[in-house]
């Protein structure tokens, strides 16, 4: 069986398979653990989830319990909601306990956005409890995730962050170049809604561009980027987990023509999406 690739995840110098499982929705059902195991037997050895996702760390954590060696090729990645330190090393000691481990690879501050940015980064703030944890070694790396163009540039800018996550895809294409720019400074970059976030598959399956907007090519589109380290991917169900995995395996990067005719079609599908009757799914 082929291995599936990897690359290395910034300075933290973790080798993270380029497709990564997206725990956010991993305990919505019942199939989440199995839809897991599925995932790493067959070489994903990324595993990203957070406080904010009810349920999830301890079903990722049931999970890890079933593997002989307790997960520990497995390299995990959580995040807290918490904006000062104390609620920060809150989150992290519920995330340990329901993860079973007793350290976490990647401790990321969760959807910060610009009015959080002052508080996270300031004295008792959750990035001070963050790095105290580093150095008792409960957490290995520190990131952050935002929705925010002006905060992921911050924290780029910043020097005070192993990996960043923010959004990219073929119909969202804000921060290519932060992600270029992450890339440059050795932060190590975690893709997330590589397919165009929640709604976006079902609303294409009903399209006219169903056959050139697939998951195959959606994916495909964001691995062909060399500056990422790993997308992640929701993935609830073991047939998702073999769709995804089957293209990663297969895959060959685009060509600069591809990209572009695959960005006309996501421009055309959006457009039309606007002026119908209805908003177009969320991104």
């Amino acid at each position: 069986m082929p291995e599936l690739r990897t690359r290395r995840l910034g300075r933290t110098d973790l080798l993270v398979s380029e497709l990564g499982f997206g725990g956010a929705n991993v305990a919505g059902s019942p199939e989440g653990k199995e839809a897991l195991l599925k995932a790493f037997a067959l070489g994903v050895n990324f595993v990203e989830t957070g406080r904010l996702y009810r349920g999830s760390e301890y079903v990722i954590g049931q999970a890890l319990r079933e593997l002989p060696d307790r997960g520990a090729s497995l390299h995990v990645a959580s995040k807290t909601i918490g904006r000062t330190r104390d609620a920060a090393r809150r989150d992290l000691e519920r995330s340990l306990s329901h993860l079973g481990l007793e350290k976490v690879d990647v401790y990321q501050l969760c959807d910060v956005g610009r009015d959080d940015w002052e508080q996270v980064m300031a004295t008792g703030g959750a990035l001070e409890g963050l790095r105290e944890a580093q150095r008792q070694g409960l957490v290995r790396f520190v990131g952050i995730s935002s929705h925010s163009h002006d905060v992921l540039e911050q924290a780029i800018e910043s020097a005070e962050f192993d990996t960043v996550q923010l959004k990219y895809s073929v119909f969202d294409l804000s921060n290519e170049e932060l992600i270029g720019r992450a890339r440059r400074r050795d932060i190590g970059v975690i893709v997330m809604k590589p397919l165009g976030g929640f709604g976006m598959a079902g609303a294409l399956k009903s399209s006219a561009y169903r056959d050139r907007l697939n998951p195959n090519t959606l994916l495909r589109y964001v691995l062909s980027n060399p500056n990422l380290s790993v997308a992640i991917t929701g993935m609830r169900f073991s047939r998702e987990v073999e769709e995804n995995l089957a293209l990663a395996f297969a895959y060959e990067a685009m060509t600069p023509a591809e990209k572009a005719g695959l960005r006309r079609d996501a421009e055309a599908y959006l457009a039309e999406s606007a002026a119908g009757p209805g908003p177009p799914p969320s991104l």
